[in-house]
């Protein structure tokens, strides 16, 4: 099926028959640029290069094919052939990460609070559904086999951020990453982020209590054993947890739940998603970490059962801790990677944006692409400087790392000379415009190594 699929994506380019080739023939003399001698063997495999169409075979190694130099229009074909997808790319999802960190910092007050009391809703009934599996687990099995509660929590924890992605919510730890992500994108401000936090976090806070508070405790669900001992049981060891652990477990718990909601986004449909959203989660559970706003509902309800602690003390040695182990582990590390992994895409669109506006829906003509350059030329001297380069750019209003502008800065003065020409000018632009049609990723767009993380 595969290589059938490689026979379609390359139907358009005409070669001779491998079979009647000797090793090393070219019908066309060798010159090295309207044809390619390549070794190899049944079914080509094509990628395109700047100017002409390399052909990559696999086989046995014994013959040769001559490809013949393509047209435009079937380069244009090839350039935006592509594998079908059933997930989001990365840098989509990135993107959308953005656009709801700002949806996020406007969410009228009450609404906001409303929304984190929903998400602490869905992990209350999570937490009480989980106490009930776990905690029904006779105590000397429990002793014996640790993990079985563990991993019966691993198993259905996750049933609270499917509620929360698909139903609706405002959960904090989620939002450690998109308002994360969002500030470093200069998308929202610092009070924008401080303001959603806030919100967030006494909601979810009062969601939690309240949920398992009437629902929980009132409803006496878990005053026989073994529950009753394993709820007090969890909330007196998670309090007594050392400062500096419960920190260290706060930053992969976190860290695995942004990536669960990465997965959720990446997904196109339900199935993806609930798979997809349930493994970093059971990843976090069944390992022990520390969740903020799941301990918001454990330690509360083993506290009304019984258990030997105090509020002050679980908000001081724990609470606290693991909050900014959630910020650590779900902001810095899965948001900031995120960010710095993806954006380059994005920062690449927008300038392609900005500079193929400057020529709208007219041809590529010399004529058009003269006054475009014209533009850039301030000076008028018949070549764009760098400091014209970039202050046309700043014009524009374009973010963009200093690395993409360096990069395309390098790779569109060919000659070296520290200026560009009116053909060097064309061929970016032209470039951009093959790389937005077509999806080409020509090197002139590649993030530069050196900012490669």
């Amino acid at each position: 099926m595969f290589r059938q699929m490689e026979r379609q994506a390359v139907n358009f380019i005409h070669s001779v028959d491998v079979d009647t080739m000797e090793s090393g023939n070219n019908s066309n003399g060798g010159n090295g640029h309207n044809s390619y001698s390549v070794q190899s063997c049944e079914v080509g495999v094509t990628r395109t290069a700047s100017s002409d169409i390399e052909a990559r075979i696999y086989g046995n190694g014994k013959s040769t094919v001559i490809i013949k130099e393509m047209s435009q229009d079937e380069r244009g074909k090839l350039a935006a052939f592509q594998i079908s997808s059933d997930i989001n790319a990365m840098d989509e999802v990135e993107k959308q990460v953005e656009k709801l960190s700002m949806k996020k910092a406007h969410i009228e007050p009450l609404k906001l609070f409303f929304l984190g009391c929903v998400a602490g809703w869905w992990v209350g009934l999570a937490v009480i559904l989980t106490v009930t599996l776990s905690g029904g687990i006779p105590v000397e099995v429990r002793n014996a086999w640790p993990m079985l509660p563990k991993m019966l929590v691993g198993f259905f924890f996750p049933t609270a951020i499917w509620f929360i992605m698909i139903f609706g919510g405002e959960l904090f730890t989620g939002n450690s990453m998109y308002m994360i992500v969002g500030f470093i994108a200069k998308r929202v401000t610092i009070w924008e982020l401080l303001y959603n936090w806030s919100f967030v976090l006494v909601s979810n806070f009062t969601g939690c209590v309240a949920t398992v508070y009437f629902f929980g405790y009132l409803t006496d669900l878990f005053v026989a054993e073994p529950a009753h001992s394993y709820i007090t049981h969890v909330a007196e060891y998670k309090i007594n947890l050392k400062p500096e652990v419960a920190f260290l477990r706060a930053i992969p718990a976190n860290a695995l739940v942004c990536t669960c909601v990465l997965f959720g986004m990446s997904a196109k449909d339900m199935t993806g998603k609930l798979v997809g959203m349930w493994f970093p989660i059971f990843v976090f559970a069944t390992s022990g970490f520390e969740h903020a706003i799941a301990n918001m509902a454990y330690v509360p309800l083993g506290l009304m059962y019984g258990a030997e602690a105090s509020y002050k003390k679980w908000l001081y040695q724990n609470l606290l801790l693991v909050i900014l182990g959630n910020i650590v582990g779900g902001g810095l590390i899965v948001g900031l990677s995120d960010y710095y992994l993806f954006d380059w895409t994005n920062a690449v669109h927008r300038v392609n944006a900005a500079m193929l506006s400057k020529i709208g829906n007219q041809e590529f003509t010399e004529e058009n692409l003269r006054k475009v350059f014209a533009s850039f030329d301030q000076d008028g001297n018949g070549t764009i400087e760098r400091s014209e380069f970039d202050q046309a750019i700043a014009d524009m209003g374009v973010k963009a790392p200093p690395e993409l502008i360096n990069t395309l800065w390098m790779n569109s003065d060919t000659d070296g000379n520290g200026c560009l020409d009116f053909d060097e000018f064309s061929d970016l632009l032209k470039k951009m415009r093959d790389f937005e049609k077509y999806g080409r990723d020509d090197v002139i767009f590649q993030r530069p190594a050196s900012a490669q993380g």
